[in-house]
């Protein structure tokens, strides 16, 4: 578990002497990969031929394995960036500052009485890319054509459609009403994105097509600032060129400032190539990297930062959760919860938060991500019932397995480290977790018909050797370092474990349809308002799939084949009351506890981002001092930071 370590000494020299060489050619970006930082004014070394000074250069985060495909309506094609710098919905709802800011729309959603209809206001003043103004009718035949089109099954929005909606109908050219099937008092969150939201669709366009299904939308027309103007035939980058008429679009109207001309991501590769562009002035910005390459960032390029200036340095509040999660169909051991909770047990928190992630990520032991409101609204209230939760080890043998002093264990690794914590313990670094018991996780195995070979290696109840998968993307640092402890800490505990390190588009399409035993995804049961139902609806029952199908196919989001009716009874209860009410907060607490009782997911610890820029040509990027916009750039609400940009005078 020391080899982090070693990793992060050499990480570091060898940062130090490639900061002045190129990287490979076939690493990272393709042929045109950066070799030195170009003059203020003139033209780069970066794979396209624009002016330094007007581009602004985004970490792609991972390789388009979908090329010269912008039909984010059908599962496939990715949307990081693209969808923040092209696509519009209604509203987004920022991270950071929990503030609706309105896209498409101009009024909040608008119901009536006992919620079966919902009304919302239009912008009267965006148009598309082409020159042809956005109207109600847009809206209307995006919903349409999801609603009578099950294979348009991107996110869930054509299956919810069907669902909840009867019709939609314009009341104005700038206004428009669903006419709902049901009660909801949250349809509107199928056009609120936290990632992203309905896309909408210009009708002009569609209508022309014979199959919108296979349609590649390869030539877009955009209601965003940006449009993709040139990319990598390999997936490495893409260039964006800013709209002419960029104040009539919905980012240009809220932040009222032009943004960079050019924007473009670029995928280098892992961390130190990241860091190694960023020094080198060929990269503006990243999404993440690892503790020593952030470090060796910080020594390299003076006019690099993070959320923080000093410890822990990261962003803190994305609302998502890091997990293992079991495939239960993948073999019958992960159905058993005792199976799961074992290897819970089996982990050391303490030594994966801080060994393997640098003591910069917040513990938490349920899907809730520690932020200061979500901390006051679940997981203080839920402390009391977590120290008092008894799982059976053996028949009348009841145990309690949460450890409330973890935050404690870690403040005080972090003080041996030289650093200043900024606040409680709590605040700081989360919540408790699960104990350290491999003694327990031992008893619970034996009692469901596991044992121990000659050489101490565990035997699965049919006497067959336990190999347990892993796959991990490695471009994830943190899901990827967490995935590393996971396999030392289980294999010391004997189990066998392969850790498959994926690239991303093969680890995405093995999760959507079933190819592996545990992984690492990211998943949020809460909004930044509390609200469950909008992060939890692509687990009801109705929309499971069996192994081997891809879980998308439904609008599902349910990777790990639960079919649980219970599930399903807690997410319809959430529908029929309102998203702010405190019978919602009550319901979503008990579904938790369910939730955690049975362990379907292992969380050890929620978001951070090394979201790092260097201003040595933009600046304006949002930081802790002046968090006017969250840093997460990829989101679709990501606009309204590359909008925020200027360029530094020199």
């Amino acid at each position: 578990m020391k080899k982090w370590r070693f990793i992060s000494l050499l990480l570091i020299i060898v940062l130090s002497l490639a900061a002045c060489a190129a990287p490979q050619e076939g690493e990272g970006v393709a042929a045109p990969a950066p070799v030195a930082p170009a003059a203020d004014t003139g033209f780069s070394q970066l794979p396209v031929n624009v002016p330094r000074n007007e581009v602004f250069v985004a970490d792609q985060i991972f390789r388009y394995s979908v090329i010269d495909n912008y039909n984010f309506w059908v599962p496939g094609p990715h949307t990081p960036h693209r969808h923040a710098l092209m696509m519009e919905t209604f509203w987004y709802r920022d991270q950071e500052t929990g503030e609706r800011l309105y896209g498409a729309a101009i009024s909040d959603p608008i119901y009536n009485e006992d919620y079966t209809q919902m009304s919302v206001d239009l912008r009267d003043n965006i148009y598309w890319s082409d020159g042809v103004q956005f109207t109600a009718d847009d809206v209307v035949y995006t919903v349409e054509l999801l609603k009578s089109n099950p294979q348009l099954a991107a996110s869930g929005w054509s299956a919810g459609f069907n669902q909840f909606l009867d019709s939609v109908e314009k009341t104005g050219d700038f206004s428009v009403r669903f006419n709902l099937k049901e009660p909801n008092p949250r349809f509107h969150t199928y056009f609120e994105t936290r990632w992203n939201g309905m896309y909408i669709m210009p009708k002009h366009i569609f209508e022309k097509v014979e199959d919108p299904v296979t349609f590649t939308f390869s030539d877009p027309v955009v209601l965003g600032t940006y449009n993709v103007v040139q990319s990598d035939p390999n997936g490495f980058w893409e260039l964006f060129e800013r709209r002419e008429d960029w104040e009539r679009t919905p980012a240009g109207i809220v932040v009222g400032k032009p943004g960079p001309k050019y924007v473009l991501t670029i995928f280098y590769g892992d961390s130190a190539k990241k860091a190694i562009a960023m020094s080198r002035g060929e990269l503006d910005v990243f999404f993440d990297v690892d503790f020593e390459a952030f470090q060796t960032v910080l020594n390299t390029t003076p006019t690099a930062r993070s959320w923080y200036v000093d410890f822990p340095w990261a962003y803190p509040n994305e609302i998502s959760t890091r997990q293992f999660v079991f495939n239960l169909e993948s073999d019958p051991i992960y159905t058993n919860k005792d199976v799961r909770w074992a290897l819970a047990l089996a982990l050391d928190i303490v030594d994966l938060q801080t060994e393997y992630i640098g003591g910069v990520a917040k513990v938490t032991v349920m899907p809730v991500p520690p932020t200061a409101p979500l901390r006051a609204m679940y997981l203080d209230p839920m402390e009391e019932w977590l120290q008092n939760l008894e799982i059976e080890i053996e028949p009348g043998v009841m145990y309690k397995p949460y450890d409330p002093t973890v935050p404690d264990q870690i403040a005080a690794w972090a003080e041996e480290q030289g650093y200043q914590i900024p606040g409680s313990p709590r605040e700081v670094f989360g919540t408790g977790w699960w104990k350290y018991d491999p003694e327990t996780a031992e008893r619970l195995l034996i009692k469901n018909g596991f044992s121990r070979d000659g050489n101490g290696k565990w035997l699965k109840p049919d006497g067959k050797p336990w190999v347990l998968e892993l796959s991990s993307p490695p471009d994830e640092n943190d899901a990827f370092r967490m995935a590393n402890a996971a396999a030392d800490m289980w294999s010391d505990f004997g189990i066998d474990v392969k850790l498959l390190g994926l690239e991303r588009s093969v680890w995405e399409q093995n999760g959507a349809v079933g190819q592996f035993q545990v992984s690492t995804p990211w998943y949020s049961f809460v909004l930044a308002s509390g609200d469950s139902w909008p992060e939890v609806r692509g687990w009801h029952p109705r929309l499971y799939v069996p192994n081997g199908q891809d879980s998308r196919s439904t609008g599902g989001t349910n990777i790990a084949r639960i079919n649980d009716p219970k599930v399903g009874e807690f997410i319809d209860a959430m529908v029929s009351v309102p998203p702010d009410s405190p019978e919602n907060i009550e319901i979503t607490k008990e579904f938790l506890k369910y939730w955690t009782e049975q362990m379907y997911f292992i969380t050890p610890i929620s978001f951070k981002k090394f979201v790092t820029w260097d201003e040595r040509y933009w600046t304006g990027f949002p930081t802790s001092e002046n968090p006017k916009y969250m840093p997460l750039y990829w989101f679709q609400g990501g606009k309204f930071t590359f909008q925020s940009l200027e360029p530094v005078n020199r």
